[in-house]
């Protein structure tokens, strides 16, 4: 009952706190008569569903040929933060997460800071001004997670207003996967100012300096790729007419982690296969047995190949590890060749290299026997090992 009381009366206080203007110290309040006083006379007159972007000026002119107009109008996107969700190699495209600033400048919400006790910012909703539309460009999908009712912007009194955008993008990219699975991709991340010529707005972006260093880029990558380096520019997009627009580009290059393909794949791979070399000459056995074992490696590898060919876009590169799967099936197709070789040999050589009674038939005879299967036995065990010591020289090149 006590705690209740107790409970009771803090709620109690509080609540006077927030609706007894008295306890409000005469600073805060001189601030908020301030700040109302200016955003009474700073949209008194504004036009939110007009442009500040200046167009007073003939397209079919170059650039600059009007001294007395204004420079063109500055647009800015900084790159706050990114982090990497999925890369779809399929279909070719990367999704991302973007923690983006915009600002951009309007003289008419200026103000002399003087006039309004020195106030030098304000904080409004989005939607009584007027604000640029920021679009990607060549992305599939565009996801914003704002609420679209409750966007804030920043003013300051020289007019330049400041955005948050946190937005998921998903865009194309071309994948390279000839070194799959070490293989790294770089792709980018594009916005434009769709309607207005480069003529009308120039186009800045930038990185923010906080996160330029290896740990942040470690934290930006996810479970299966690691972002390696994160960039950024403006490229200028031209179709020879009215419509030639400047682009923010922000590039990635990211890195496959290969662990996962080597644990599950390259080595699985290497050991199936020296193991079936071993049974397809094991000394002993029937010729059916060791062509079911042949044929069992050949349906293993076949089934890799197929798992993996939907991990990866159908390109005309073959993947590295495709090649890795398509030697050790060859080696096998090689190994059961020539074990069904071996004894037709035999069957073949044995009666004619006994009529001959000479050292070199009898040595010969003896070698078509185990010597020669041992032989091609220990030259396919160190092809598929030369073929797997490769993989693992790429794995160290890589890292």
């Amino acid at each position: 009952m006590f705690s209740v009381f107790v409970l009771f009366t803090l709620l109690q206080r509080v609540i006077g706190f927030y609706y007894d203007s008295q306890l409000y110290v005469p600073k805060y309040r001189d601030y908020l008569e301030a700040q109302g006083n200016l955003t009474r006379d700073l949209f008194k007159n504004y036009e939110k569903d007009v442009s500040p972007v200046y167009a007073w000026f003939d397209t079919t002119k170059p650039l600059g040929y009007d001294k007395e107009a204004p420079k063109r109008w500055n647009y800015t996107l900084l790159l706050y933060n990114l982090k990497l969700v999925e890369v779809n190699e399929p279909e070719e495209q990367v999704s991302v997460v973007l923690e983006l600033m915009e600002y951009w400048y309007d003289p008419r919400l200026s103000w002399n800071a003087s006039d309004y006790r020195n106030v030098t910012a304000i904080f409004t909703r989005q939607e009584k001004i007027w604000s640029p539309t920021l679009t990607p460009f060549g992305v599939n999908e565009l996801i914003d997670f704002r609420d679209q009712d409750f966007r804030l912007v920043c003013i300051d009194n020289l007019g330049q207003i400041y955005d948050y955008l946190s937005v998921r993008v998903s865009a194309n990219c071309r994948m390279n996967v000839a070194n799959f699975p070490f293989d790294a991709q770089t792709c980018q991340i594009r916005f434009s100012l769709p309607i207005f010529s480069y003529k009308e707005v120039q186009m800045f972006n930038d990185i923010y300096e906080g996160i330029k260093n290896e740990s942040s880029y470690k934290a930006m990558g996810n479970s299966e790729w690691e972002l390696i380096n994160l960039t950024n520019r403006v490229d200028f997009l031209s179709y020879q007419d009215r419509f030639d627009l400047e682009l923010a580009v922000f590039e990635i290059k990211i890195a496959r982690n290969p662990l996962y393909y080597f644990y599950m794949i390259v080595f699985p791979s290497f050991v199936i296969n020296s193991v079936s070399i071993v049974g397809v000459f094991l000394k002993g056995a029937d010729k059916m047995s060791k062509l079911n074992v042949g044929l069992t490696n050949i349906m293993t590898m076949t089934f890799i190949l197929g798992v993996m060919s939907d991990k990866i876009p159908r390109t005309g590169n073959i993947p590295l590890l495709a090649v890795y799967i398509i030697i050790n099936l060859l080696i096998m197709l090689v190994a059961i060749a020539v074990v069904t070789l071996i004894n037709e040999i035999r069957n073949w050589a044995h009666p004619r290299l006994k009529k001959r009674k000479s050292t070199f038939s009898r040595r010969l005879e003896s070698f078509i026997g185990s010597p020669l299967e041992y032989t091609c036995a220990v030259l396919l065990e160190l092809a598929t090992c030369a073929n797997f010591l490769v993989m693992i020289a790429f794995w160290i090149d890589d890292s």
